[in-house]
């Protein structure tokens, strides 16, 4: 297999040069050619030189070369076949039907026999062809393209989405969507609350928010998927479902089963339906299932471009020879997805904080070969295949599923540094360690959305509120900045229904230490203080947080005192407004 810039590029009229064209639901475009005896067929791919009619293609790409043929792909805009090649008896064939096709004898050209190992091994590069290396899936979009209506489609999704009290604090707090300032104080009399200046909804869930609702508007009639959650908040996921959507899988990646006929969504899925990539983003083996049933990507990729960029620069590090150390958990879907992209272009492995850090740190410093490998053993099962010792820990890159907390990122940059430097000298550091990787590739809403909590911090509060799904890893990093303020009087909860009483709240123990069975369970804890001075509540949310479930905790929380000694949401608007 050579390099595309090595490759020849495409004649039409050489017949070594063999020519395959996509459509853009990933379904090849063959020629169905009728039996000359009896009513059977066969399809064969149609030659080059047919495509002076004017079909507009994409630029062919060269995907392996052998020694007497050189195997090409292309695209065509649109999913249905061209009349000019169709006329020519041109037919759109899905990779799964061309592969049942070849096990019955003499459906498929001698050519195809040969060459459909080559596509189905690269065609996850289908979807992908006219990419250019600045290109994302999906840019976000500027706020005159949003569609900020699918937030008020009725009177739940207005509750779920809309606060008019975020909205006064976001216009006055969020002079710069990058750079956090000071906390917004709101006193409402008997109590008060400290929200930071950045908090929920960063521009990635917007957008694949934004595109299910509309995904689900504009296909009446059609079974309309997500590949898994779309973002990590179930009243969100749930409002969607309510809506029409389904989920092909669980967060996890367990196939979903269709509670009508008991057979898993996942087996029944076909080219007639519409399936959403989360703002995860998706590993490399969920796409190959989607492009192999003649289902479109692109159209329907909601993956936040802050995951592409990292990547990107994985993908950039490999280039240069750097195995690339990706610090995230490995369950989670981003990080599946990262380490998908990563290991195509370098070796990779997975480590999901300091302590595991500190191990492949000293796996770095070994100096026999089998202690080496006893100190990797724990990374076996989280690194690329084909991984070598001997080699691959002697130049790194790390990057990082972009919710994670930054400063933990930079202290593991710093620990594998120094165990580089211990084995290969401070002089030669640059040769070992991707220096640009100190940047970190934490995307900026959730720095910012950290930065911002840890300007509130520094007021003195009776109890912290986080806000968030079970599953929401940057939620669990808000939590793990208030827990080290705060201690027990933080509270990592999902909406109000978990503030029980005044004196009670349901507590979320985030399952981070998977081997730890007191995690990822409910726990009864006590809430607010008796005391004779008004109560001051800090409260946050994650980036898959709505603005609505702020309110509604807000609420719930005056509700326990008497009303006359409680303002009104509309007094305090007023009054945050006028800080303008």
């Amino acid at each position: 297999m050579n390099s595309e810039s090595d490759s020849p590029s495409y004649d039409s009229s050489n017949p070594t040069h063999r020519l395959y064209l996509f459509l853009a639901n990933n379904k090849v475009v063959l020629r169905r050619v009728p039996s000359t005896c009896g009513e059977g067929f066969h399809f064969e791919r149609i030659e080059g030189i047919t495509l002076s009619v004017g079909i507009e293609m994409g630029r062919p790409v060269a995907i392996c070369e052998n020694e007497d043929h050189v195997v090409y792909f292309s695209s065509i805009e649109g999913y249905d076949t061209p009349p000019e090649l169709a006329a020519r008896g041109g037919e759109a064939i899905s990779l799964r039907e061309l592969v049942s096709h070849q096990k019955e004898a003499g459906r498929l050209s001698g050519e195809l026999l040969e060459d459909l190992p080559v596509i189905r091994s690269n065609m996850i590069r289908i979807p992908y062809l006219n990419f250019k290396e600045t290109d994302y899936i999906y840019r976000f979009r500027t706020d005159k393209q949003r569609n900020k209506e699918v937030y008020h489609i009725d009177e739940s999704s207005t509750a779920l989405y809309h606060s008019a009290l975020c909205d006064a604090i976001k216009a006055v707090k969020r002079t710069k969507e990058r750079s956090a300032s000071g906390p917004a104080t709101l006193d409402f009399g008997a109590v008060g609350y400290l929200l930071p200046s950045h908090f929920g909804f960063c521009l990635g869930v917007q957008n694949a928010i934004e595109r299910a609702y509309e995904t689900i508007a504009s296909n009446p009639g059609k079974r309309v998927f997500m590949l898994s959650e779309l973002i990590h908040n179930p009243f969100v996921n749930e409002d969607l479902k309510r809506r029409g959507l389904r989920y092909l899988q669980s967060d996890k990646g367990v196939p979903a089963i269709d509670p009508e006929t008991g057979i898993a969504y996942w087996d029944s899925v076909t080219d007639e339906d519409i399936v959403i990539i989360p703002a995860f983003g998706a590993c490399d083996e969920d796409k190959a299932k989607l492009i192999e049933r003649g289902l479109p990507l692109n159209a329907y990729d909601a993956t936040c471009m802050l995951v592409e960029k990292v990547w990107k620069a994985a993908k950039r590090f490999g280039q240069k020879g750097f195995t690339v150390v990706i610090h995230g958990k490995a369950e989670h879907e981003e990080t599946k997805a990262t380490f998908s992209n990563s290991s195509k272009y370098a070796p990779s492995l997975v480590v999901r904080d300091l302590k595991e850090a500190t191990l492949l740190a000293k796996a770095i410093e070994a100096v026999t070969e089998s202690e080496r490998t006893q100190l990797f053993s724990p990374f076996q099962d989280r690194c690329s295949e084909g991984f070598d010792l001997s080699r691959h820990l002697q130049k790194l890159a790390v990057v990082n599923q972009t919710t994670l907390l930054r400063n933990e990122t930079l202290k593991i940059i710093e620990l594998l540094e120094s165990a580089l430097e211990k084995r290969y000298g401070k002089a030669h550091i640059e040769e070992h360690m991707a220096m640009s990787s100190k940047g970190d590739t934490l995307c900026y809403a959730t720095q910012v959305n950290q930065d911002a909590l840890a300007q509130a911090i520094k007021e003195q509060v009776d109890v912290a509120i986080v806000v968030g799904g079970k599953n929401s890893s940057n939620t669990y990093q808000l939590y793990r900045i208030c827990e080290e303020a705060f201690g027990e009087r933080a509270f990592y909860i999902q909406s109000e229904s978990n503030i029980l009483s005044y004196s009670q709240v349901e507590h979320f123990i985030f399952p981070y230490d998977l081997a730890n069975p007191q995690q990822g369970r409910m726990e009864t804890r006590a809430f607010l203080p008796v005391q004779d001075r008004p109560i001051k509540v800090l409260i946050t949310g994650g980036a898959s947080c709505p603005d609505g479930l702020l309110q509604q905790i807000i609420a719930k929380i005056n509700g326990y005192f008497e009303t006359d000694r409680i303002k009104s949401i509309d007094e305090v608007i007023t009054n945050v407004e006028a800080m303008v």
